[in-house]
C-alpha cells in the first residue's frame, strides 16, 4: 500500500469506528443484567498476548491491571498467555477480558463466537498517539545484498510466529503483491517473539526479520545503537505515523469480552477505559495514549481471505476421484509439471547452495586475510576487509565500500600520471584477463600518503558482463623512503633542504650550503668566518662537548639576520684526522618553527574539542580528578552535571549534519556563557556534554544554576535557514560522598540520573539517587 492511500484509507475507517462504537454502546445498554455469571465482587481476569517476553509484557501491563482494580473496586488479574495457553483458558472461561492483535481475535471470535471489539488499544510514541500498527521488515545493515523486497526472496526469514498480524501477517501481504511468497520460496524459523527475531537477525542466525511496528523504537532505548544496526527494507513514510514502517496500517489491538461476563461488568470496564487520559500514570507506564471506540477491523479480515490464514483457510472438499474423472488430462499435466518443478528446484537449490558457498567462501578470504584486499565490481569496491581500512586510516570499512581507487589516491602518481585515468586503463586490461602489478600511491584519511606494491587480477570468466577483480596492497612505504634518503645521502650538501655548516677545529664557519642562508638570512659572504648559530645559555661549550664526545645535538631559540624569532634543532659532529685530533666540525641544523607550532596545535586538539571548542573527555577527567584533590584540601563541595540534548537527532536528519553542527556551536557558547570562569564545561561526544561546578554553596543555588542551563538550551536557535529546538535531560552528583568515589564513578552517577531525566519527560534535570542504583 502506498503512503498516499492511507489518509484516504483512514477517512474510510473513521466513519466506520463511529458506526461500530454506536453498536457497541447500544448493544451494552440493552444488555441485562443477568447477561452473566459473575457475581460484582468477583476478581477480573484480564488476559494479554504475550508477543513479546513475559517478563516484559507483565511490567508493561501491570499499571494497566492496577488502574484498573481502581476504577473498578475489585481485582484485576492479569494474565500474560501465549497463543495455545490463551485459546485454552478462552475456552475454559477462565478469563472474562482479553487483549490480543486482531489477526488472532479473529481466529478466537470465529471459534467462540464473540460479538465483537469492546474498545482498541491507542499506543504514544514521543507524543503521537496513534491506533494503527504494520509490520517492519528488517535486515543486518551491513547486509548489502538485502536492500528492496525483491532480495528477500529465498532467504531465512525470522519472526514471531504466523498468527502475528504485525510479526508475519502484514510483511506477507506486502511481499506476496510484490511476487514473493514467502511461505514458498522463504525458509521461516518461529522464533516465539519479537525480541529474539531482533537477536536472530544481527547474530546471522536469520538473514531477514518480521517485526511489527514499535518494537524497534522500544528496543532502542536500551541500545541506542539499534536502528544504526538494521536496514528497514520498503521503508514507508506515513504523515503523524511515530513508528519505522514497511507495510500498510491495521487497527491496533481489540479488547474484548467473553459472552459470560455481565454487561454492567463490561459497561464498567469499557468506561474505565476510555478514561485513561495520554498523560495519565498508567498511559505512561504502558507507553499508551488510552483506548480507543472498536476500530475498523475489515482490514484485517481482508489480509487474512487474501493469505488463506485462519479462520480463511478451510477449501471446500472435493474427492481425488472427482478430480480424477474430470480433469485426468490437467492432472497427468499438472503432475508431469509437479515433477519437473521439484526436480528443476531441488537442481536450483542445489546450485543456489553451491554459488552461496562460494560466495561466502570467497567474502571470508577476503576479510580474514591479514594483508590489505579488496574486491572491485564495475570498478568500485565492493568489499573491503579491516587492514585495508587500517592502511588509508579509516574508522570502518564502510568508508571505502561503492568509491574507486582515484577517491583515495592524490590527482597524480609519482610518474605525473593523472590517478582516475590510470586507474581507468588497469582496470580495463584486467577485465580482458591481464594481471597488473604495479606500485601506487595513496592518500589516508588523515592527509598523509601511503605507498604500496599494488596487484590487480580478474576473478570472472571471460565474457562476463559484471566482472569481478581482486585486489591486494602490499605497504613498501618504509622501503620507498630508504631509497629517497640513499638519494639524497648522495648529494646532500648540494640539495638539502637542511642547513649545512663546516667550520675550522675553532669553530668558525668556513663554508655553508643554501639552505643555512635561507634559514639564517645571512648572505654566505657574512656567514663565512663567524660562528654559526648557537644556543645562548652554552655557546662555545657546543664544541666543547662536540670534541669530548663526538657530537652534540639538542634544541633552541634563535633569531634570524633580521630579528624574527625561530627554532632550531641543531646537531654538531667532530671530524678528526687520522691522529684522532678534531680538525673540523660538521653541523646540521633545521627550521622546526612549523613543528613547534604544530605541536601545540595537537596539544591543543588533544585536549580541546576540534568542533566547539570546549575540553575534551580527555582533559575534562583530568580536570575532574584536580578539583577533587582541591575538594579534599579546601573542603568545598563540587557537583559533576551529564548532559543529553534532546530531540537532536530530528534536528541533524531533517537539516543535514552541517545544521547539527551548527546547533551544537550555538548550544556550547550558551552552556559556556551560563557557567562562571572557574567553572568547566566539555563535550564528551556527539550531543553529550558535561560540566564540573565548583564551590557549590547548596543544591538549591545548584538547581538555579541547572535551571538557566535548561532555560538557555531551549530557546530557539536559527540553523540552515530554519529555527530549531532542542531540550535537555541533566543529571546531577555531589563530591564529597560518604563513600570515597574516583572521576568515572561520579560521571556514571550523573549520566544514571540523566538517564532518569529523559524518562521522567526530559528538558529537566535530576539529582543522583543512589537508592535508584
Amino acid at each position: 500500500m502506498h503512503s498516499r492511500q492511507f489518509p484516504e484509507r483512514i477517512a474510510r475507517v473513521g466513519k466506520a469506528v463511529l458506526a461500530r462504537a454506536l453498536v457497541v454502546c447500544v448493544a451494552l445498554a440493552l444488555a441485562g443484567p443477568a447477561a452473566g455469571l459473575a457475581q460484582p465482587n468477583d476478581p477480573v481476569r484480564l488476559g494479554v498476548f504475550a508477543y513479546r517476553p513475559a517478563q516484559i509484557m507483565q511490567a508493561r501491563f501491570d499499571p494497566l491491571a492496577a488502574y484498573l482494580t481502581r476504577r473498578l473496586g475489585v481485582p484485576v488479574e492479569l494474565q500474560v498467555l501465549g497463543q495455545e495457553a490463551m485459546e485454552q483458558a478462552l475456552r475454559e472461561r477462565r478469563l472474562d477480558f482479553f487483549l490480543t492483535n486482531p489477526s488472532h481475535f479473529l481466529m478466537i471470535r470465529s471459534e467462540l463466537r464473540i460479538s465483537g471489539v469492546l474498545a482498541t488499544l491507542v499506543r504514544q510514541e514521543d507524543g503521537v498517539a496513534t491506533s494503527w500498527l504494520g509490520g517492519v521488515i528488517v535486515a543486518d545493515a551491513e547486509r548489502d545484498d538485502i536492500t528492496t523486497l525483491q532480495d528477500v526472496a529465498g532467504r531465512t526469514i525470522a519472526t514471531p510466529g504466523v498468527h502475528f498480524l504485525g510479526g508475519f501477517q502484514a510483511q506477507a501481504l506486502v511481499l506476496n503483491q510484490a511476487g514473493i511468497d514467502v511461505r514458498r520460496r522463504n525458509r521461516m524459523k518461529l522464533v516465539g517473539s519479537h525480541d529474539r527475531v531482533i537477536r536472530a537477525v544481527l547474530s546471522g542466525d536469520a538473514e531477514v526479520g518480521f517485526v511489527r511496528t514499535g518494537i524497534l523504537e522500544q528496543l532502542a532505548v536500551r541500545e541506542p545503537d539499534l536502528l544504526d544496526r538494521l536496514r528497514v527494507l520498503n521503508r514507508q513514510q506515513v504523515p503523524e505515523f511515530p513508528y519505522l514502517l514497511s507495510t500498510g496500517l491495521y487497527p491496533e489491538w481489540p479488547l474484548a469480552a467473553l459472552p459470560h461476563v455481565s454487561a454492567e461488568r463490561v459497561r464498567r470496564v469499557a468506561a474505565a477505559l476510555f478514561a485513561i487520559a495520554p498523560d495519565s500514570a498508567a498511559a505512561r507506564a504502558m507507553g499508551i495514549a488510552g483506548f480507543s471506540p472498536p476500530a475498523d477491523y475489515q482490514p484485517v479480515d481482508q489480509l487474512a481471505r487474501s493469505l488463506r490464514l485462519p479462520p480463511y483457510d478451510q477449501i471446500p472438499e472435493v474427492t481425488g476421484q472427482e478430480v480424477l474423472h474430470q480433469y485426468r488430462i490437467w492432472v497427468a499435466t499438472a503432475v508431469f509439471l509437479l515433477i519437473l518443478l521439484i526436480g528443476t528446484s531441488l537442481w536450483l537449490a542445489k546450485q543456489t547452495r553451491a554459488l552461496t558457498l562460494e560466495q561466502r567462501r570467497a567474502r571470508r578470504f577476503v576479510e580474514n586475510w591479514p594483508q590489505p584486499m579488496l574486491m572491485l565490481r564495475s570498478g568500485v569496491f565492493a568489499q573491503v576487509n579491516r587492514s585495508a581500512a587500517d592502511l588509508l586510516r579509516y574508522p570502518s570499512r564502510r568508508s571505502l565500500l561503492g568509491k574507486d581507487l582515484a577517491a583515495f589516491s592524490p590527482d597524480h602518481q609519482p610518474d605525473g600520471a593523472i590517478s582516475r585515468q590510470k586507474a581507468e586503463q588497469l582496470l580495463r586490461r584486467v577485465s580482458g584477463g591481464e594481471v597488473q602489478q604495479l606500485e601506487w600511491v595513496f592518500r589516508r584519511s588523515d592527509g598523509s600518503e601511503v605507498w604500496v606494491d599494488m596487484t590487480l587480477a580478474p576473478v570472472h570468466e571471460p565474457g562476463d558482463p559484471d566482472p569481478f577483480v581482486l585486489c591486494s596492497w602490499y605497504d613498501i612505504t618504509h622501503r620507498i623512503e630508504a631509497e629517497q634518503q640513499q638519494r639524497m645521502a648522495a648529494s646532500v650538501f648540494e640539495h638539502a633542504r637542511e642547513a649545512i655548516f663546516i667550520t675550522d677545529h675553532h669553530g668558525m664557519v668556513i663554508d655553508v650550503n643554501d639552505a643555512y642562508v635561507a634559514i639564517t638570512g645571512r648572505p654566505r659572504d657574512r656567514a663565512i668566518g663567524r660562528l654559526p648559530p648557537l644556543p645562548l645559555e652554552e655557546g662555545s661549550g657546543v664544541f666543547a662537548s662536540a670534541r669530548a664526545k663526538g657530537f652534540w645535538s639538542g634544541e633552541f631559540f634563535s633569531k634570524r639576520e633580521d630579528g624574527e624569532r625561530c627554532a632550531l634543532a641543531l646537531t654538531v659532529s667532530a671530524v678528526s684526522d687520522n691522529h684522532d685530533d678534531v680538525t673540523h666540525f660538521v653541523g646540521v641544523f633545521s627550521d622546526i618553527s612549523r613543528l613547534k607550532q604544530q605541536e601545540e596545535e595537537l596539544r591543543a586538539m588533544a585536549h580541546y574539542d576540534a568542533l566547539t571548542g570546549l575540553p575534551n573527555r580527555v582533559l575534562f577527567a583530568d580536570r575532574l580528578q584536580q578539583t577533587m584533590a582541591q575538594a579534599r584540601r579546601q573542603d568545598f563541595r563540587l557537583a559533576v552535571i551529564y548532559i543529553d540534548l534532546d530531540e537532536f537527532k530530528p534536528v541533524n536528519d531533517a537539516h543535514g549534519h552541517e545544521a547539527g553542527d551548527q546547533l551544537l556551536i550555538e548550544i556550547a557558547n550558551r552552556m559556556r556563557s551560563v557557567l562562571r570562569e572557574e567553572d568547566t564545561v566539555a563535550r564528551l561526544g556527539g550531543d553529550e556534554f558535561a560540566a564540573l561546578i565548583v564551590n557549590v554553596e547548596s543544591e538549591a543555588v545548584l538547581g538555579m544554576l541547572l535551571s538557566r542551563l535548561l532555560h538557555v538550551v531551549a530557546e530557539p536557535v536559527w540553523v540552515a535557514g530554519h529555527q530549531v529546538r532542542v531540550s535537555a535531560s541533566i543529571g546531577s552528583t555531589m563530591y564529597p560522598q560518604p563513600q570515597e568515589l574516583d572521576g568515572d564513578q561520579l560521571l556514571r552517577q550523573a549520566d544514571q540520573a540523566m538517564y532518569r531525566a529523559k524518562q521522567l519527560g526530559r528538558n529537566r534535570y535530576q539529582p543522583f539517587d543512589p537508592s535508584e542504583t
